[in-house]
C-alpha cells in the first residue's frame, strides 16, 4: 500500500528519474495524454522501457506534468485506463513488463479527492527491454534516450542475456560502408521532420547500427544487412536464391534462376516480384466454351508473408542462403535456422507468437511499407504465419506444410486448382496476372 503523504511529497517535488506524471484524456474510449501530440501507447511504452532498463520508477496517472496539479481520472474511465496500461506493458514492451497498479485518491487544487492511478515499474535485473517499435531506451534524469550499441552489449552481458548475432560487429565493415541514402530514406519515413545530420559518426551507434571496438566504431551485422547496398560482401550468405523448375522435383532442369541481393528492404519486394512474374505461369488457366479463363494459383499476400518470415527470422550466422524453389505445383521456402528459442512447428499452427531471433531487424521492418498490402511488413501482432495458412487454404484448399529439415526451416505453399464456380479473380489479395500460356511459359 502506497504511503499517501510520501506520494504527495514526491508529486510536489516534480518529475525525476524515477517519477513521471500523465494527464489522462479519454475520448471515444481511447486514451490520450494532455499536452502530448504523439500516440499515447508509444509514449507510455518508452516510459516503461526506459524505467525498467534503468532504476525502475513510478508513473502517476491523473497528475499534470506542467504544474504538478492533481486533475484525476473520471471514475467511469477507470477500467479503460487500467486496460490501456496493461495492454501497453504486454503488447508494446518486449519482453513484457509486469507493472504494479494501485488506484488512489489524492486531493486536487480545490481540495476535492480525485481518483488517480499509480503504476510501479520494477527495475529489470535479467532482461533488457525495448519498445515494439524497436527502441532500446534508458532514463537519464527526466529524459529518455536511446541506448547506444556498446552500452546495449554491456547491459546484455550484465544481465546474462546472450548478444544476438545481429548486434555483433560486422567483419571487414567500416562505418562509411553504411549508405547515407538508404539511411536517409528510412529515417525520413519514420520521422517526417527528419533532416540528415552533418556527421553520421554518432548516429548509427545510437540506433544500434554500429558498435565500438578497439579499432573504433564499426557497423553491426544489422547495420550492414539493412543499410549497405551489398550485405553479402560482409555476410556471404545474406542473399536469396530463386530457382524455377519445369518438373515437380529438383532435377537440375531449371527454367530460370537468379540471385537476389541488396539491403534486406529491397530483397523482400524483389523476391515477391520474381514470384509474381515467375517463368512458371502463376495462374491456373482453363479453356472453356466461352474462351480461356485464368485463376490465381497463389495468394500474393501469402507469398509475401512467406518471404518476409524467411528474411527477418533466418539465422544470419549460418553459412547458407535462403532458397526459394518454384515447382509447377508448389513453392518451397527454405531458410537457415530452426524456429527460435524452443518454438515448435505445432506452436506456429496454433497461432503462437513467434520467438524472434533478430529483434532489431524486425523493428526496422515495422517502418517499411508493403507494395502488396499498403501496410507495413511487420504488424507486431504475431499473425504472419496464420495469415499464410488462411490465405493459402483459401486458394488451394490445402494447408501449407512447415517442417524442419536439418538446421533449416522449410515452408511449402501449394498451387491452387480452378474452382468449379470461380470467384472474381480480381481479388486484390491474389495473383491476378492474366496472360496467355504457351508451352508452360508466359
Amino acid at each position: 500500500m502506497i504511503n499517501r503523504a510520501d506520494l504527495l511529497a514526491s508529486i510536489r517535488g516534480g518529475e525525476s528519474g524515477k517519477l513521471e506524471f500523465k494527464e489522462v484524456v479519454v475520448r471515444g474510449g481511447r486514451v490520450a495524454f494532455g499536452g502530448k501530440k504523439r500516440r499515447a501507447s508509444s509514449d507510455l511504452a518508452e516510459v516503461f522501457v526506459s524505467m525498467a532498463n534503468t532504476q525502475g520508477g513510478e508513473v502517476v496517472f491523473g497528475v499534470r506534468d506542467s504544474d504538478r496539479a492533481v486533475v484525476g481520472i473520471e471514475p467511469t474511465h477507470r477500467d479503460t485506463v487500467e486496460q490501456f496500461v496493461v495492454n501497453v506493458a504486454v503488447d508494446s514492451c518486449e519482453p513484457t513488463i509486469v507493472p504494479g497498479l494501485e488506484w488512489v485518491f489524492l486531493p486536487g487544487e480545490d481540495g476535492t479527492e480525485r481518483l488517480c492511478l499509480l503504476v510501479t515499474i520494477p527495475r529489470s535485473l535479467r532482461q533488457v527491454h525495448r519498445t515494439n517499435e524497436g527502441r532500446y531506451l534508458e532514463r537519464i534524469g527526466t529524459h529518455r534516450r536511446l541506448i547506444s550499441a556498446d552500452r546495449l552489449s554491456q547491459f546484455l552481458v550484465e544481465r546474462g542475456q546472450p548478444i544476438a548475432f545481429e548486434l555483433w560487429p560486422a567483419q571487414r565493415a567500416r562505418l562509411e560502408d553504411l549508405d547515407s541514402n538508404l539511411l536517409g530514406n528510412h529515417y525520413r519515413g519514420r520521422f517526417p521532420d527528419w533532416t540528415p545530420p552533418d556527421d553520421w559518426t554518432d548516429t548509427p551507434g545510437r540506433y544500434v547500427l554500429a558498435v565500438k571496438t578497439d579499432e573504433g566504431p564499426v557497423p553491426t551485422n544489422a547495420g550492414v544487412l539493412m543499410f549497405t547496398p551489398r550485405p553479402d560482401a560482409f555476410l556471404p550468405s545474406a542473399f536469396i536464391e530463386m530457382v524455377s523448375y519445369r518438373h515437380d522435383y529438383p532435377d537440375g532442369n531449371s527454367a530460370d534462376s537468379t540471385r537476389i541481393t541488396g539491403p534486406l528492404s529491397s530483397q523482400i519486394p524483389d523476391a515477391v516480384r520474381y514470384l509474381e512474374f515467375s517463368p512458371l505461369n502463376p495462374t491456373v488457366s482453363v479453356k472453356r466454351d466461352d474462351g480461356r479463363h485464368d485463376y490465381p494459383a497463389y495468394s500474393l499476400r501469402a507469398l509475401q508473408e512467406a518471404v518476409v518470415n524467411a528474411v527477418v527470422h533466418r539465422d544470419y550466422a549460418a553459412p547458407s542462403q535462403i532458397i526459394i524453389r518454384v515447382f509447377p505445383d508448389r513453392i518451397e521456402f527454405r531458410n537457415p535456422g530452426a524456429p527460435h528459442n524452443g518454438l515448435t512447428v505445432a506452436d506456429l499452427y496454433t497461432g503462437s507468437m513467434p520467438q524472434r531471433r533478430n529483434d532489431t531487424i524486425v523493428g526496422f521492418f515495422r517502418y517499411y511499407k508493403s507494395p502488396v498490402t499498403g501496410g507495413v511488413y511487420m504488424e507486431s501482432r504475431g499473425e504472419g504465419f496464420m495469415n499464410i495458412v488462411r490465405e493459402s487454404q483459401r486458394i488451394s484448399g490445402r494447408r501449407p506444410e512447415l517442417k524442419i529439415v536439418g538446421d533449416t526451416t522449410q515452408l511449402t505453399i501449394f498451387a491452387g486448382s480452378p474452382p468449379v464456380e470461380a470467384e472474381d479473380p480480381s481479388d486484390t489479395g491474389s495473383l491476378t496476372e492474366h496472360r496467355e500460356v504457351h508451352d508452360g511459359n508466359p
